[in-house]
């Protein structure tokens, strides 16, 4: 063990953690924890290029989106102790529903579905709120029979779960890093996508059973006419990652879908739609 470790603490706004997290969960790092209304990243290795990886990385989302997004850094070097083996011991399995998910170093539960993810990717495990409702309706629409898209993987945990499901599974994140990390979490849990991408929705030329964007609300809307064209006649759209004061805007933006059902968890909102077969909106 080394003398010293680096300590990065960085607080954003509630509605875009999920993509500083996309960004970050992929790095050769020890563990990140959420504390203190923000985000602490721990590594023995110098923390320095992630930091100002997370830093251009804001000032791109400001400019994307056009808002002043909140965003505070800072990077300490302590003298180190033995905060790993502290940090595994609290890093809780998760089960849900059928679904059960665990680290390497847990062990696997009988009778369910087991999902192994590392606690350096803990924000894709489906222990944040959006993922969670997001992965019971996963677990109540799919099947054998459906060929699915993963859109903005992250982490890969969705489209895992519904290759699990023996689904076909097609995948993409415009982050190459979550790219890599699905790819890399799919070996480690057995399964094979029908194919992976860097890029978004509008690079598919397929139509899929079931569409699922576990996304910030702004970028579903600007995705809306790509994830609508993605679907089959009688497909599933499941969206996440919204928060509770977007779900007018939401709703209106998909209100010539049928809503099936939705849930709130927290400050989060998940909803599934249906494309109905004659283009007529069941009421």
């Amino acid at each position: 063990m080394q003398k010293y470790y680096y300590e990065l603490f960085f607080q954003t706004d509630k509605e875009y953690l999920n993509l500083f997290l996309d960004l970050i969960f992929s790095f050769n790092i020890d563990a990140i924890e959420e504390k203190d209304n923000g985000i602490y990243i721990r590594s023995e290795e110098n923390l320095e290029l992630i930091h100002l990886a997370l830093t251009d990385f804001h000032q791109k989302l400001c400019e994307k989106f056009n808002l002043q997004i909140l965003f505070h850094s800072s990077l300490e070097k302590k003298e180190n102790k033995n905060w790993i083996e502290e940090y595994k011991k609290g890093i809780q399995a998760l089960t849900i529903e059928n679904i059960h998910i665990h680290t390497t170093w847990q062990e696997p539960l009988k009778d369910k579905i087991n999902i192994i993810i590392d606690p350096a990717l803990a924000f894709g495990s489906g222990h944040h709120e959006s993922t969670y409702t997001c992965i019971e309706f996963i677990q109540k629409y799919t099947n054998k029979e459906k060929f699915c898209l993963d859109v903005g993987c992250g982490s890969g945990i969705l489209s895992i779960i519904m290759a699990k499901l023996n689904a076909k599974v097609q995948a993409c994140d415009t982050d190459e890093l979550a790219v890599i990390a699905s790819k890399e979490n799919a070996k480690l849990n057995n399964v094979v996508f029908d194919d992976i991408w860097i890029g978004s929705v509008n690079k598919s030329l397929q139509k899929y059973d079931i569409v699922v964007a576990n996304i910030i609300a702004d970028v579903i809307m600007i995705l809306e006419k790509d994830l609508k064209e993605k679907m089959k006649d009688d497909g599933i759209l499941i969206l996440s990652g919204i928060l509770n004061k977007y779900e007018n805007k939401i709703k209106e933006k998909f209100k010539d879908l049928t809503l099936l059902e939705s849930k709130n968890k927290g400050d989060w909102l998940s909803l599934v739609y249906k494309k109905e077969k004659n283009g007529q909106k069941n009421k």
